[in-house]
């Protein structure tokens, strides 16, 4: 079963490259956008400090993923070869892709073979002088990204949350339908019955998986669409029924509970930012 490409469907990453060279010192990461970071380590040493993780000194090619707007510095005394980029994968609207523990995660190169094979592309191009070369790298780092939830999922790597659910072979189900069809009438027991197991089974593996259960992620993934799609001009009424809810009101007083204000008021917050 696919389990990530709903979710790609929705949030099409958006990578751009902005630092590809030695760096002799520092480089801070602090910015209040909803966006990730992801950082290549060509080459070199270099010293990751957040009060997410702590300070992580790293002395091989590694690939270190900041999934969401974590405040972070990186530092490195012998000019460590770096490609540094900037994506935007849904943060906004809690992409559940985005949300992960811990929220800075360090791969080292040489244990994924698929990441290994877009290091060398990824270094070619970056450090190279031919034309279309941000371009290029930024392509490969929207593949890459894809290649990386893949090896979260099978390894296991994250102790909670929707890529430790989606590495379970029943519950992967209820998740991946859930992603796919926000607006179906789900219940508990159609949710059990997709992952082929008893309600209580199905509600007491989903919670230990997800770290909430079956229903409260439900209307989560239901607001981060509706969300998506407030930002793109679509009507409420529209979204409303989209995502399951069967009135405006409906999804208005979920909505305002959940993100702290209405949806048309959210909207009108957010549409300068989609536009942009």
């Amino acid at each position: 079963m696919d389990r990530l490409t709903p979710i790609f469907e929705r949030f099409a990453p958006k990578v751009q490259v902005q630092f590809a060279d030695r760096l002799c010192g520092e480089l801070v990461v602090d910015t209040p956008e909803s966006v990730g970071y992801i950082h290549w380590l060509k080459c070199g040493r270099v010293t990751v400090h957040s009060q997410a993780v702590g300070q992580l000194t790293i002395e091989q090619p590694s690939v270190i993923f900041v999934p969401g707007s974590t405040a972070h510095r990186l530092e490195s005394a012998d000019g460590a070869e770096l490609v540094c980029a900037q994506f935007e994968f849904g943060q906004r609207y809690n992409n559940p892709l985005t949300l992960l523990k811990p929220e800075i995660i360090v791969v080292p190169i040489a244990d994924v073979p698929e990441i290994a094979i877009v290091h060398g592309l990824l270094m070619d191009e970056a450090f190279s002088e031919r034309c279309g070369k941000s371009l290029a790298a930024s392509q490969l780092l929207q593949y890459f990204l894809l290649i990386l939830f893949r090896y979260l999922i099978k390894t296991n790597a994250v102790a909670v949350g929707p890529l430790k659910a989606l590495g379970d072979d029943k519950i992967l189900r209820a998740v991946t339908a859930m992603h796919r069809e926000p607006g179906h009438g789900w219940t508990l027991e159609l949710l059990a019955e997709t992952a082929s197991m008893s309600r209580a089974t199905f509600a007491r593996r989903f919670r230990d998986l997800m770290g909430k259960t079956a229903l409260d992620y439900l209307t989560d993934w239901r607001l981060t669409v509706a969300q998506s799609q407030l930002a793109q001009g679509v009507p409420i009424k529209s979204v409303a029924a989209d995502v399951g809810y069967s009135s405006t009101a409906v999804l208005t007083r979920i909505f305002t509970q959940r993100v702290g204000m209405g949806p048309r008021q959210w909207a009108l917050a957010n549409e300068t930012a989609e536009a942009a």
